[in-house]
C-alpha cells in the first residue's frame, strides 16, 4: 500500500482536533508535532479522534504507572514488529524509569531480571494474550493486586490500542519520523 497524503479539506473543527493531537504528542526533541499516524488517521476524522482520545486516556491519565504502560508498550511493539510504535516509545520509556539494559532487554524479547513482580506479571500476561490465551490466574492476581481490575483491563485494552496503531501503520506504510530512534528489529 502506497503512504496516504495529507488529509484534504478538514473542516475547521477537524482542523482543531488535529492541533489537539499535535499539542498531546512530542517529538523527541520535544517539538510539538502531527505524528505521520495520526496524519493518515485524520483521512476519518471521527474514527481519529476515537483512537487520539483513547491513547491520550491511557497515556495521560491511567491507572497503570508511566513505567508498567511504557514497558508494556515496548513489548507489545517488540513481539508484534510495530517500528513505529516502538520508536514512539522508547524515549517515553526511558524517561519513565526504564533502563538502557531494560529497554534493550525487552526490545530483544527478554524479559529483563530487574523488574518489579507485577511488572513482570503485565509481561506475561502480554505474551498469553500475543498466544490467544486468556490471562492465567496467578497472572491476573498479581496485576489485580498490584493495579486493580480497572489496572488489568486497561493493560489489555493498551495491546488492542496499539495494535491498531501498527495495522494502520503497517498498511500505510507509516514511516518514522526523523529524530527518532529506529527499531532494533
Amino acid at each position: 500500500m502506497a503512504p496516504l497524503d495529507e488529509p484534504p479539506n478538514l473542516s475547521p473543527a477537524d482542523q482543531a482536533a488535529l492541533a489537539a493531537v499535535a499539542a498531546a504528542r512530542f517529538h523527541a526533541d520535544g517539538r510539538t508535532q502531527v505524528p505521520a499516524i495520526y496524519a493518515a488517521l485524520f483521512h476519518n476524522p471521527p474514527v481519529a479522534e476515537a483512537v487520539a482520545s483513547l491513547g491520550e486516556r491511557i497515556r495521560f491519565a491511567g491507572v497503570l504507572p508511566d513505567r508498567t504502560r511504557e514497558l508494556a508498550i515496548l513489548w507489545f511493539a517488540t513481539a508484534n514488529r510495530l517500528g513505529y510504535e516502538w520508536s514512539h516509545h522508547q524515549r517515553p520509556a526511558a524517561l519513565a524509569g526504564l533502563t538502557p539494559s531494560e529497554i534493550e532487554d525487552v526490545s530483544s524479547g527478554r524479559v529483563p531480571d530487574t523488574l518489579a513482580p507485577a511488572e513482570a506479571a503485565a509481561l506475561d500476561a502480554i505474551a498469553s494474550l500475543l498466544r490467544g490465551e486468556s490471562i492465567p490466574e496467578p497472572c491476573q492476581s498479581r496485576l489485580e493486586a498490584e493495579y486493580g481490575t480497572a489496572g488489568l483491563v486497561e493493560l489489555v485494552v493498551l495491546c488492542g490500542l496499539y495494535a491498531t496503531m501498527g495495522y494502520v501503520a503497517t498498511a500505510f506504510d507509516i514511516q518514522v519520523e526523523e529524530g527518532l530512534p529506529k527499531p532494533p528489529f
